[in-house]
C-alpha cells in the first residue's frame, strides 16, 4: 500500500516515499527478488497519474506516479488488482493505475472477467486474482466475488491451456492469525479443482499456510508496506519464496520457503528479520500451520471454536490501538479528518 490510510494522513508511507524517494521502502529487501521469475504483490492502493485533477492530500490509499519506478527496481512483475481499496479512488484512477502499470511491462491480475497468462521457462502459467471482500462499490472493475464457484469456472476453462495455475485470494477476517473454517473450505476445494498456488491476502497479518495435496495454500502473507504499524501485530509478515520442480508435463513437488521481514515503525520500510526474533516467529507459522494441517475441516473447526468471536476479540484490541493513535497524532490531520473520523466513530458506536 503505497498511499496512505486517513488515520496516518501527512505522515504515512506516501509522505515518506515523497520525502525519501520510491526505492526507499523496498531497499532492504530488492535484493531477495533480484533472480525470481515471478515476483508477485497485492496491489492495495491506485495510483495517480500525472495529470489528475484530484486532491492529492484527501485521496487516501492513492499513491504518487513515482511508486512505479519503486515497484520495477523492486523487481514487480506481476500484481494483484482485486482487493477492497483499488477503486477506492474512482473508475478513472483506477483505469489511470491500469494503464501505468501496463506501461511499465507489470503484469496485471484480477481485472474483471480476465485471466492472464504468460511463458516462463517452458510453463504455460495462468494467474487469476479474486477478492472476497466487499468494497460496496457497485461497478467494480476488478473480479469481486462471492462464491468459490466462480474461480472453479474460471479454472476449469485453463487448466487444459496451462502448466500451472495460481489464483491469488482477497479474503478473511483482518487481525486473526488463523484462518477462518470458510478460508480452509475454499482453499482446498480450489486445490482440488486444480490451482497449484494459492496466494492469499487481506488480514494485514499472517495466517500461516498448509501444503495441502502437494500443492501450497498461503492464507495471508499478512502486510509488506503497510502504515498500520500502530498496531504491532500488522508489522511482522513474511515473503514467500516458492518453487517448482519438476517439468511442465510432470510438476513433482512445489517448495514454500519462509523468509520473515518487519515494516519499520516510523518509516514503513521493510527489512529481513534476524535471529532470535525470526526464530519465534518462524515457530508461530509453524504452530499456526500445525493446527490445520493434515487435519480435516471438522476437526479444525471444533479446535477454533466459534470464529466470529475470535475476530470480535482480536478487533476489539485493534480499536483500542486505532483509538490511541488517533488521539497522539490528532494535530497532525487536517481538519476535515478528524470531523469525518469523530463522525464515524460517533455513528458506529450508537448505531
Amino acid at each position: 500500500m503505497l498511499g496512505e490510510q486517513d488515520l496516518c494522513e501527512n505522515f504515512g508511507v506516501k509522505s515518506v516515499i515523497m520525502k525519501n524517494g520510491s526505492n526507499f521502502p523496498f531497499r532492504e529487501v530488492s535484493h531477495i527478488f533480484k533472480d525470481g521469475d515471478i515476483i508477485f504483490g497485492n496491489l492495495e492502493c491506485s495510483i495517480r497519474s500525472t495529470n489528475s485533477k484530484s486532491n492529492e492530500k484527501s485521496s487516501f490509499f492513492c499513491a504518487e506516479p513515482d511508486v512505479i519506478y519503486g515497484l520495477k527496481n523492486a523487481h514487480f512483475n506481476v500484481l494483484s488488482v482485486a482487493n477492497n481499496h483499488i477503486m477506492e479512488n474512482g473508475r478513472e484512477t483506477f483505469l489511470d493505475t491500469i494503464k501505468i502499470l501496463t506501461e511499465n511491462d507489470i503484469h496485471l491480475v484480477g481485472i474483471k472477467n480476465t485471466v492472464e497468462t504468460f511463458d516462463i521457462k517452458g510453463y504455460r502459467i495462468a494467474f487469476l486474482a479474486y477478492s472476497f471482500i466487499d468494497d460496496y462499490i457497485s461497478d467494480a472493475c476488478y473480479n469481486k466475488i462471492k462464491s468459490e464457484d466462480v474461480i472453479i469456472k474460471d479454472v476449469e476453462k485453463t487448466k487444459s491451456i496451462s502448466d500451472l495455475v495460481i489464483v491469488s485470494l482477497h479474503w478473511g477476517c483482518e487481525y486473526v492469525p488463523y484462518p477462518s473454517p470458510d478460508q480452509i473450505q475454499i482453499g482446498r476445494s480450489l486445490i482440488d479443482a486444480g490451482v497449484d498456488i494459492i496466494l492469499g491476502g487481506h488480514p494485514h497479518i499472517t495466517q500461516s499456510y498448509e501444503i495441502y495435496k502437494n500443492r501450497p495454500i498461503i492464507y495471508s502473507l499478512g502486510n509488506f508496506i503497510f502504515d498500520h504499524t500502530y498496531i504491532p501485530s500488522t508489522r511482522e509478515s513474511f515473503i514467500a519464496k516458492i518453487t517448482v520442480h519438476g517439468s511442465p508435463d510432470n510438476l513433482e513437488s512445489i517448495d514454500v520457503h519462509v523468509i520473515p521481514v518487519i515494516i519499520d515503525e516510523c518509516d514503513y520500510h521493510t527489512q529481513v528479520i534476524d535471529s532470535p526474533q525470526s526464530d519465534a516467529f518462524l515457530t508461530s507459522v509453524e504452530t499456526i500451520r500445525n493446527t490445520f494441517e493434515n487435519r480435516s475441516l471438522s476437526d479444525y473447526s471444533e479446535y477454533i471454536g466459534d470464529y466470529d468471536l475470535l475476530y470480535e476479540q482480536y478487533k476489539k484490541t485493534v480499536k483500542k490501538n486505532m483509538k490511541v493513535h488517533f488521539i497522539k497524532n490528532f494535530y497532525r490531520y487536517s481538519f476535515s479528518t478528524v470531523c469525518h473520523t469523530i463522525t464515524s466513530y460517533l455513528k458506529k458506536s450508537l448505531g
